[in-house]
């Protein structure tokens, strides 16, 4: 009886290729969860900014409070960018030297394969193994390695700082950013086989230029110019269809997510006003939520997008790779 032969995991097959960055990796993880503890610290420091401007106007406002504060909040956010800049300043480093790694193992591995490897398979896919695939490998890297951390700790941290401050606004921030972020995902299911479809009529294009510009001679000289023309024509057509719906799909993302946000700060506005009005919060706490919300929705989106293109690759990849 055969045994199954188990498929090896993505991370197995390009573990060979990423010796030496663990190190570097582990910088970059550390630097990026500093960075979101800052980016949660902030929105604290305008809430108490806001509340000592409101109580400074029935009497005298304390500038020198206010400065303090000021500078206090302008340290935090300068060392933020600059800790998050390292952070994907050594992330992109790594991304490109193993791109480099990838590609001149491709070489290598071309080199050695018989000739009746390239008698049994398209060269369109080949092609695009070595050029497209690459590229959207070293897309996906660059969505889902430290992006992931930070944004889980990032969105750990800010759901914490919201129900430290307040539990009700904490609560109608959730509900309406995950009532919007579950359409959100629905969508990008419905949209990830046409970033696939996308990709193998890119490779029909690609292979298909290269028969005809490399067989130039045969063209001419069988008069199959308006035959080639016409096919062409055809896989050009399916990939811009292909490459259309994938595209519109993917453009729609960032303004339902800023749609979101919106609907979050207008929730945030309408139910802070209601508690404010009460006297169970302060303006400074509607203003703190204001930017709570944008910290909450960041890294729901970046999580979202590393996720689609992780699983878009890793389909890719084990589909491809022998």
């Amino acid at each position: 009886m055969n045994k199954a032969v188990k498929t090896p995991s993505l991370w197995s097959r390009l573990s060979p290729y990423l010796k030496g960055f663990h190190l570097f990796f582990l910088i970059a993880i550390i630097f990026s969860i500093i960075s979101s503890v800052i980016t949660v610290t902030g929105p604290d420091k305008l809430k108490e900014m806001t509340d000592t401007i409101t109580k400074g106007m029935a009497t005298t406002i304390d500038i020198d409070k206010i400065a303090s504060i000021s500078l206090s909040l302008a340290i935090l956010y300068g060392l933020e960018a600059l800790i998050s800049y390292s952070a994907n300043f050594i992330v992109t480093t790594m991304i490109q030297r193993f791109s480099e790694r990838i590609h001149n193992a491709i070489a290598e591995k071309i080199n050695r394969v018989p000739l009746q490897y390239f008698d049994s398979h398209e060269q369109r896919d080949t092609l695009s193994r070595v050029s497209n695939d690459v590229d959207l490998m070293t897309q996906s890297f660059n969505q889902s390695l430290v992006t992931m951390v930070s944004s889980i700790i990032l969105l750990i941290g800010s759901i914490f700082r919201m129900f430290k401050t307040d539990w009700h606004l904490a609560v109608t921030v959730i509900v309406s950013v995950f009532a919007g972020f579950a359409l959100s995902s629905i969508i990008m299911i419905k949209s990830q086989p046409l970033f696939k479809q996308q990709q193998d009529n890119l490779a029909k294009v690609s292979g298909y230029v290269e028969e005809v510009y490399s067989g130039h001679n045969f063209v001419i000289f069988y008069n199959a110019r308006h035959q080639d023309k016409t096919t062409f024509d055809q896989i050009n057509h399916d990939l811009y269809n292909s490459m259309w719906k994938s595209q519109f799909f993917s453009g729609i993302m960032m303004p339902l997510m800023q749609f979101i946000g919106n609907f979050g700060y207008v929730m945030v506005c309408v139910v802070g006003a209601v508690l404010t009005i009460d006297g169970k919060i302060t303006i400074g706490t509607i203003v703190a939520f204001m930017t709570c919300v944008r910290i909450f929705t960041q890294p729901i989106g970046q999580m979202a997008q590393a996720g689609f293109y992780a699983d878009l690759y890793n389909s890719q990849f084990t589909e491809e790779v022998a």
